[in-house]
């Protein structure tokens, strides 16, 4: 899709290995060429880390907006509809799992890069895990949100 190959943002946001060891980017190309731009280690490629996918497919026959496509497929996405390439609960299990592998091998300091409506499902199970951070509805391309374990939970 036109997204996935579309030029990224030139950021000045560098982060360096030592202060994040370990670092995993999902395997779209925009999240690993924005891996290799801000980050100074090896970051480990990965499927679990992708968009959730948007199934403009269905909704191909009707001439409308791009914008009113994404909003139908998230919506249809909410309901969990099985016309949708990945369902919630099937994203929601996505991420519970990578999150799990991540806390069950206690690693501190782990760099996500990632898209933005799935780092918002991965802010949600990392909140039932007791992480506290900002996370804007809609996150920027290149911004560094922290997320970090609360010392109550």
């Amino acid at each position: 899709n036109a997204y996935d190959v579309a030029e990224i943002e030139i950021t000045k946001l560098k982060i360096k290995a030592e202060d994040f060891a370990i670092c995993y980017a999902s395997s779209q190309p925009r999240a690993v060429k924005t891996a290799k731009m801000i980050y100074s280690g090896n970051a480990i490629i990965t499927d679990e880390l992708i968009e959730v996918p948007i199934a403009s497919y269905f909704l191909s026959e009707f001439n409308m907006p791009t914008l009113m496509r994404k909003i139908f497929s998230r919506f249809a996405w909410y309901l969990n509809l099985k016309i949708m390439p990945e369902t919630r609960n099937q994203t929601t299990e996505r991420a519970r799992l990578f999150i799990h592998k991540i806390v069950s091998n206690n690693n501190q300091h782990v760099l996500l890069i990632t898209h933005g409506f799935f780092m918002l499902c991965l802010k949600h199970e990392l909140k039932k895990l007791g992480f506290k951070g900002t996370l804007p509805l809609f996150p920027k391309n290149a911004c560094l949100y922290i997320l970090e374990k609360s010392n109550n939970k």
